[in-house]
């Protein structure tokens, strides 16, 4: 399961009554948790219920007692544990794991590593109708791609030099990437086609030092 295909998932009213989000790279996560937050609910029906912890303050009770309340005037709630990471007695999740009210969608961020693959708790997200994202870092050779797919998402296109200078310049920072192509978009007007000016220009990116220049310097001499 990816993150693209919960949140279209999300957008069709389609849900599991858990989801467990874990891994390496924040920014999938954050991304659900987000959605989560502000669009599951109205804000009429958030009011009543959306609840969210933070795992370095939660104490597992209240959590599982905040997933088994009912909905008010809706007929869903959102519970949301922030940093799972940090929580102490995580694994007393477990039973309410093992069985969740329909009723409730229960999002766990459970940022920069994996639950024990051997505990009790790994376990049962296997065995029950929760719902697991794993994230892993994007290698350095795939942030071309993933900031192209984006941009193309906002309706726009750009140069292979321009997307070259934008993913050297930012490095493995989706949320970072992200943020400088809304830059993009909110600077450039009507345009539609970013092109290495407009990275220089609006990024600060500097044409003469950044690793697609100095490869084609390269290329060059060695003809």
């Amino acid at each position: 399961m990816s993150a693209e295909k919960i949140l279209s998932d999300w957008k069709k009213n389609s849900y599991k009554p858990v989801y467990w989000l874990e891994g390496e790279e924040a920014y999938f996560i954050d991304v659900l948790v987000d959605y989560a937050e502000k669009k599951l609910l109205s804000p009429a029906e958030a009011e009543f219920n959306l609840t969210i912890f933070y795992g370095k303050d939660a104490d597992w009770a209240e959590v599982v007692n905040a997933c088994k309340r009912y909905p008010m005037f809706a007929d869903k709630q959102v519970v949301i544990l922030k940093e799972a990471q940090q929580m102490k007695d995580l694994e007393k999740l477990l039973g309410y794991i093992e069985q969740p009210l329909a009723s409730t969608i229960f999002v766990v961020s459970h940022k920069e590593k994996k639950v024990d693959g051997r505990g009790k708790l790994a376990t049962a997200l296997k065995k029950t109708k929760a719902e697991v994202l794993t994230t892993k870092k994007l290698y350095d050779n795939q942030l071309p791609d993933w900031a192209g797919q984006m941009i193309k998402n906002h309706g726009l296109t750009i140069t292979p030099k321009a997307l070259a200078m934008l993913v050297d310049h930012i490095g493995n920072d989706l949320s970072r990437i992200e943020n400088e192509i809304e830059k993009l978009m909110l600077n450039m007007g009507a345009r539609k086609s970013i092109a290495e000016e407009d990275v220089e220009n609006f990024i600060g990116v500097s044409k003469e030092f950044n690793a697609f220049e100095l490869q084609a310097a390269v290329d060059r001499k060695s003809v």
